[in-house]
C-alpha cells in the first residue's frame, strides 16, 4: 500500500505524462486484492478468493492501459484481449471457489493470468521502446534503466510461473500462516520493483522532456529559436568557407491569433503543427526549418540564391493552399506571410538576416 501511494503521488506530480494515472489506480485495486487475499479463513470466501482476485488479476487491467499510453500505444488492442482472459478466468474462480472447490486449480488459473500480463507487459515495453528509439533522438542517448528493470522483471515472471504451472505438485504447504507469509512476501517483492520501475520510467521520460525541449519546439517539434541559432552558425561558417549563397525564409501565421480566439489554443497549435508539417515537405535534408517565436518561423537554405528562393516559397505556398486544415468538417484556412533575405561572403551575418527577415515582414504586413 505504501508503494501504491508513491506511484499515486508519481502520478499527482506527473499529471503531464500520459498513463500514470491508469497505472497507480491499478496498482492500488491489486494491493487491496494481495491484502483480502491474504486473509483467507478469517472472511468468507466470496470476499478473501472471488473478490480479492477479482482485484488482483483485474487492476492489471488498468496498468496494462496505462504502461501502453505511456509508451505510446493508445491504439493497442492487448487490453482488449487481456480484459477477455479476466472474464473467463474469474468464471473460473467462481466454479472452483463455490461449485466445485479445488485450490490447485485456482491456482492455474491465477498462473496463467499472470504469466498472459507478463507476457503482454514484456510486449508493449519491447514495442515501446523500439517506437521511442526510432521516433525521438533524445531517447537514443538517454539510459532507460526504468524499462529494462520492469522488462526484466515481467520476464522473469513469466517464465517461472510458466514453469512452475507445469510443474508444481498436487500438495499444500504444512500451514495456511506458511502459505500467507510466502504468498505476501512474493507480492511484496515483485511490486515493490514494480513501482519502482515506473517511478524511474517517469524521472527518465521527464529528462528527456527536458532535453528535447532544450532543442525542439514542444509543440511543432521542430528545431526551436535557440537550437536554430546554434545550427545556423554552423552552417554559415561553411557557406563562408565555400563562398557560397545562404537564403533564409522568415514564415509568419497572421491569422493564429483569430482561429485562438474562435476555436481555442488545441485548434491553433494543431494549425501550428499542419503549417511546420507542410513547411517541411518542401525541403531539403540540408535546409534547417525552426519556430522562432509565438507565430513564426524560420528556414535557413545553404547554397540557395535570389531565384532558388523564390523557388521554395512558391512550393511552400502550393503546399500550404492545396492542403486544407479540417476542423470537425470545416476548413480552416490559414493566411501567412512569407519573405526571402539572401546573402553572400562576407554579408554572411546570422543576426543581420534575422533582423532584416524581421523588417522585410513588418513591412508586408503594413501594406496589406
Amino acid at each position: 500500500m505504501v508503494t501504491g501511494i508513491a506511484l499515486l503521488t508519481n502520478w499527482s506530480s506527473n499529471k503531464q505524462i500520459p498513463g500514470l494515472l491508469g497505472i497507480a489506480a491499478g496498482y492500488m485495486a491489486t494491493c487491496v486484492g494481495f491484502l483480502l487475499a491474504s486473509l483467507q479463513g478469517s472472511l468468507p470466501p466470496v470476499i478473501s478468493i472471488f473478490l480479492a482476485n477479482a482485484l488482483i488479476m483485474g487492476g492489471r487491467i488498468p496498468v496494462l492501459f496505462g504502461l501502453a499510453n505511456f509508451w505510446n500505444q493508445e491504439n493497442t488492442r492487448l487490453p482488449l484481449f487481456y480484459i477477455i482472459w479476466f472474464v473467463g478466468s474469474m468464471a473460473g474462480f467462481y466454479y472452483f471457489t463455490f461449485v466445485d472447490e479445488n485450490i490447485l486449480w485456482r491456482i492455474r488459473i491465477y498462473t496463467v493470468m499472470m504469466v498472459v500480463f507478463s507476457a503482454s507487459v514484456v510486449y508493449v515495453l519491447a514495442k515501446g521502446l523500439k517506437i521511442e528509439r526510432k521516433l525521438r533522438p533524445v531517447m537514443a542517448i538517454n539510459t532507460t534503466f526504468g524499462a529494462f528493470l520492469l522488462l526484466t522483471l515481467s520476464l522473469f515472471n513469466a517464465v517461472t510461473e510458466f514453469t512452475l504451472m507445469f510443474f508444481r505438485g498436487e500438495e499444500s504447504l504444512n500451514s495456511s500462516e506458511e502459505a500467507a507469509a510466502l504468498f505476501l512476501l512474493s507480492s511484496i517483492v515483485t511490486m515493490t520493483i514494480f513501482a519502482l520501475s515506473v517511478i524511474i520510467m517517469t524521472m527518465e521520460e521527464l529528462k528527456v522532456e527536458y532535453q528535447e525541449n532544450a532543442i525542439f519546439d514542444p509543440i511543432t517539434t521542430i528545431l526551436n529559436e535557440r537550437a536554430f541559432i546554434e545550427v545556423s552558425n554552423r552552417v554559415l561558417g561553411v557557406a563562408l568557407r565555400y563562398t557560397k549563397p545562404v537564403s533564409m525564409l522568415t514564415l509568419e501565421v497572421t491569422n493564429l491569433d483569430d482561429i485562438v480566439k474562435q476555436h481555442g489554443t488545441k485548434v491553433g497549435n494543431a494549425m501550428l503543427r499542419h503549417f511546420s508539417l507542410m513547411a517541411t515537405d518542401r525541403r531539403r535534408n540540408e535546409d534547417v526549418l525552426a519556430r522562432s517565436n509565438y507565430k513564426q518561423f524560420r528556414m535557413l537554405l545553404p547554397g540557395i540564391d535570389e531565384a532558388g528562393s523564390k523557388v521554395v516559397i512558391k512550393k511552400i505556398e502550393e503546399s500550404l493552399l492545396g492542403e486544407e486544415y479540417i476542423y470537425r468538417g470545416n476548413s480552416i484556412k490559414v493566411e501567412f506571410l512569407i519573405c526571402a533575405i539572401t546573402k553572400r561572403e562576407e554579408d554572411l551575418q546570422l543576426q543581420q538576416m534575422l533582423q532584416e527577415g524581421e523588417v522585410d515582414i513588418t513591412r508586408m504586413k503594413q501594406k496589406q
